[in-house]
């Protein structure tokens, strides 16, 4: 197997592409908690129990149908670039979003655990595996829009096959065995990024985490921001199960995706109000943002969220065209620093000379002419 990460990102992103709902719902998220039979569990182990988990779940990979596809590494091995670039793609667990300065380039994002993590990535950037972290194995998968169903079926398919060479801790009584008692039974968690900025601008936005919370769903900021003063920045939420032992796979997949359904459903309620009873107010927001992009020359990595935020508010109003849904979904993955870092160590730019000299205006320049490329189609409705 491959153990050089970077080699994901030469390829076209799962993230890229059109999903369900993506006007509200950008991404969804289906995880398995798994934990080796007869080894203690994270965080009460041992630094040589976690490196024979972790080679017995290397090997395990290694014994799979097509071994080729996966790429395995000790996330200690990689430098701290390619860690965050990992990070960044959701392949590597982030740390609390009150706690990440999105605008230092080398700034540690990772979340810390009792011992080295270690992560298996398939090579079309669909499914990871992350070794070490709070139980022993999490497979994780990602899709577009509002879509559980195809992230489910490939945990699936990689569960099996690990269950062929592991044993996984379970019990008749309880199912899977986990470290947190609200992961105990199927080990599935759920999770959806969501775009409210609609909920946001109507202040509405606090009754509907109020009633999620009500049904044991977890509501957090994606990007930075606190949750406890109500805000995230450019209004991007995760929204995400709780607790894995009530019902069965299929009744906790229908439960979140209709929650998910309901919020959305708010979202675009209240977006479309707002364009109603405030029509200058939006087109003010949108218009300034889409002028900022086009102008600036440089952009930090928080104002490039805030900024495709309000692009995609201003899509769904009509007020902006030639632009997709998953191609600004696709944006927030490109201007975070690793990204646009990794683009700039191997595209062979030229910058202006005062630019030249600061290795951070590099990075915020380049996040400018990535935002401007992107919008290079895009207009302002009439």
């Amino acid at each position: 197997m491959s153990s050089h990460p970077d080699t994901l990102a030469g390829q076209e992103a799962w993230y890229a592409y059109e999903g369900p709902e993506q006007d509200v719902v950008l991404s969804s998220r289906v995880r398995l908690a798994r934990n080796l039979a007869n080894f203690p569990f994270p965080p009460c182990e041992k630094e040589d129990d976690a490196q024979r988990v972790q080679s017995l779940v290397f090997d395990s990979f290694s014994r799979m149908e097509h071994p080729d596809r996966f790429q395995a590494v000790g996330v200690n091995e990689l430098e701290l670039r390619s860690q965050q670039l990992l990070v960044e793609r959701g392949l590597l667990p982030e740390c609390a979003a009150d706690k990440r300065d999105l605008n230092a380039p080398d700034a540690d994002i990772l979340r810390s655990y009792a011992h080295p993590l270690g992560i298996v990535v398939r090579t079309d950037g669909y499914v990871s595996c992350l070794v070490n972290g709070q139980d022993h194995v999490h497979i994780c998968s990602f899709a577009s829009g509002l879509d559980l169903t195809s992230p489910r079926q490939r945990c699936r398919e990689i569960d099996a096959a690990l269950q062929r060479t592991l044993q996984f801790a379970a019990s008749y009584d309880f199912g899977f065995l986990t470290t947190s008692l609200r992961d105990t039974g199927s080990g599935m968690k759920l999770s959806a990024h969501m775009l409210l900025s609609g909920l946001s601008l109507a202040q509405q936005l606090r009754s509907v985490v109020d009633d999620l919370k009500s049904k044991n769903y977890g509501v957090s900021c994606s990007f930075a921001g606190n949750m406890n003063q109500g805000s995230s920045l450019g209004a991007y939420y995760k929204i995400s199960s709780e607790q894995a032992f009530n019902g069965c796979e299929e009744d906790q997949l229908a439960e979140f995706a209709a929650a998910i359904r309901s919020v959305a459903e708010s979202e675009r309620k209240f977006r479309s109000e707002f364009a109603e009873n405030k029509p200058t107010v939006l087109r003010n927001i949108v218009y300034r943002m889409f002028a900022a992009v086009k102008y600036s020359r440089f952009i930090s990595c928080s104002e490039a969220i805030d900024m495709i935020s309000a692009l995609h508010t201003g899509c769904s109003a009509g007020l902006i065209e030639g632009i997709t849904y998953s191609e600004l979904n696709a944006l927030l993955y490109r201007v975070r620093n690793a990204h646009v870092d990794f683009l700039n160590r191997n595209g062979g730019f030229s910058y202006e000379r005062d630019v030249v000299q600061d290795p951070n205006l590099i990075i915020a320049r380049l996040r400018a002419l990535i935002m401007q490329e992107a919008l290079e189609s895009a207009q302002i409705c009439a």
